[in-house]
């Protein structure tokens, strides 16, 4: 038995029942080194134009050649006065002359081979034509030659009438060969190939669960509230912002008074639009109340943006240590009940373990006597050594134990740096790329990584942050991080300015001191918190030499390996 490429053809519809008889006969009588080929189409370019051709059937045979076969349906006859072949079934009509055919589809068929860089001059070409559904004899030559014409008797002695069209090789010419005889079969037929689906595409699947499974999250928020003071610990990607967001917008739609903050300028524009989009998507009236003002029904703030409505301004020449008193001893105590005009029914802080021991005092502050306070809390993103102590304000304490935000091989990067929850319950993702580069060059490689990633993977700007450890291009305009963010815009900042934040895909540099080597744990948590902001694509860009010297050896090998997925 013969070999079929492909082994079951999909006819064209345009193809007669011949055409698959007689591939039937081949496949079952040739001899199993023979490749057969149905349905060849062929596309040659000449003079500046293009021709295309097809040949009903190509018989490879590494132990002598090639034979290309025209193949016509029905009861044929040739009308050797006119010179016209016609079938009966057609009122006796003329049909298309299958030996020009025959003749002209071998040529394509050889030149197509010579364009390739076959040296066709030593290779057997052969042509016949088959007719299946009569008997036929040959006209003789000039015209057709019995020894090229295969009729009804082909039926069950096919080999032989191969053998003898083929017959003898000619002087200069040479058997195929396997080798040669695979060539031409996927010169004819093309390589097989398997699609890789494009990055952007992996990152859409991946979002889709996430936004289903962040769906069925929301049910936690039953579990832990029916009690007053809750402290919800979690690692990053557990949820955490979306329980917080939806305890706001429960409580708000039921008419009390609420309080969404954070430490985070951005993710505190990005709560109030959120809230507002959530209530108005339940028609509830607290939509249209959602504001800053710390006076208003539904507050939703960075907590520094509500102490300034009551403490001095910052001194303009405020540095260094001076700066940061102002900011965690002066800023706290202007945090008090006559700047929103009274406690809140409901407080939800989001990131709180940014929030210092004061700023903790100050919140605590502002919930009412029987009043609920939820507060959602990673330590290992306590990137301010805040180092509040959360549960003496808060007595019940509930723990958050599935990922829904990371893919798994994002989570599997991050727990080298943290303790991460690896039950993701949204997939694998894509893998994490690594990109090996001098430490000197990361903050400028790591803008030119992301280009590239958009340019050749399509992807959008609203679905990237560029993030780096510690450099942050927007230092001192926060405003203007958080317009682009909101806006859709491509986000570049450093690990801290973008937590409580995440985006479909994160470029990461790796810009560390080398010289610091006593800063392994603040590095760690930087590259915790920033690479968990990637849902399902990230890329770490960073100097080998530089993560080893800092003792960071795993992360040394994975650049070192260069664009090689972990």
């Amino acid at each position: 038995m013969a070999t079929s490429i492909p082994a079951e053809p999909r006819w064209a519809p345009d193809s007669s029942p011949a055409e698959q008889v007689l591939w039937r006969w081949a496949v079952d009588q040739l001899d199993e080194h023979v490749l057969v080929l149905p349905q060849v189409a062929m596309t040659l370019g000449q003079g500046g134009r293009t021709e295309e051709a097809e040949a009903d059937l190509v018989l490879v045979d590494p132990e002598h050649g090639v034979t290309v076969v025209e193949v016509k349906g029905g009861t044929l006859s040739y009308d050797a006065r006119r010179a016209v072949w016609r079938r009966r079934e057609a009122g006796a009509a003329e049909v298309r002359d299958p030996v020009q055919q025959a003749k002209r589809a071998r040529s394509t068929v050889q030149r197509a081979l010579t364009a390739a860089g076959i040296t066709t001059s030593t290779v057997p070409l052969r042509w016949a034509v088959a007719t299946p559904d009569c008997r036929l004899e040959a006209p003789g030559e000039p015209v057709l030659h019995d020894a090229q014409l295969w009729d009804a008797l082909a039926a069950d002695q096919l080999a032989n009438r191969y053998r003898r069209t083929c017959g003898p090789l000619v002087q200069g010419e040479q058997a195929l060969g396997a080798d040669t005889a695979d060539r031409i079969a996927e010169l004819l037929r093309g390589r097989s190939r398997e699609g890789r689906p494009t990055l952007s595409a992996a990152v859409d699947d991946h979002e889709a669960q996430v936004r289903i499974h962040t769906e069925s999250h929301r049910n936690v928020l039953h579990r832990f509230a029916t009690h007053r003071h809750v402290l919800v610990r979690g690692a990053a990607g557990t949820g955490k912002t979306v329980l917080a967001l939806e305890a706001a917008a429960r409580f708000a739609a039921m008419g009390e008074r609420v309080l969404l903050g954070c430490w985070n300028v951005v993710l505190a524009r990005w709560l109030r639009g959120a809230l507002h989009r959530e209530l108005a998507a339940i028609d509830s009236p607290a939509a249209d109340e959602v504001t800053a003002d710390p006076r208003g029904r539904v507050v939703v703030s960075h907590l520094v943006d509500l102490a300034r409505h009551g403490a001095a301004a910052e001194p303009a020449d405020a540095l260094g240590e001076d700066r940061h008193t102002w900011y965690h001893e002066t800023l706290p105590s202007g945090l008090t009940p006559a700047v929103t005009d009274g406690e809140f029914d409901v407080v939800v802080l989001d990131e709180a373990q940014d929030v210092s021991e004061l700023w903790v005092l100050a919140v605590s502050q502002l919930v009412a006597r029987d009043g609920r306070w939820f507060a959602f809390a990673d330590g290992q993103q306590d990137l301010f050594d805040a180092d509040a102590s959360l549960p003496d304000f808060l007595e019940v304490e509930h723990e958050l134990r599935e990922n829904f935000r990371n893919s798994r091989a994002i989570a599997s990067f991050a727990a080298g740096f943290g303790d991460v929850e690896l039950d993701c319950v949204t997939g694998d993702g894509p893998q994490v790329r690594f990109v090996p580069v001098d430490n000197a060059e990361v903050v400028d490689h790591t803008h030119a990584v992301a280009r590239r990633l958009q340019r050749d993977e399509r992807i959008d700007d609203g679905d990237l942050a560029v993030l780096w450890l510690f450099h942050n291009p927007h230092r001192g305009a926060t405003d203007r991080l958080a317009d682009a963010a909101l806006a859709g815009g491509r986000v570049e900042t450093n690990s801290a300015s973008f937590k409580g934040m995440e985006r479909p895909v994160v470029v990461l540099g790796l810009d560390v001191d080398p010289h610091k080597q006593d800063r392994f744990g603040e590095v760690s948590r930087a590259i915790y918190a920033a690479a968990t902001r990637a849902r399902s694509l990230l890329t770490v860009v960073g100097d080998p030499d530089a993560a080893a010297t800092l003792g960071f050896d795993a992360l040394a090998t994975w650049l070192r390996d260069g664009e090689v997925s972990r």
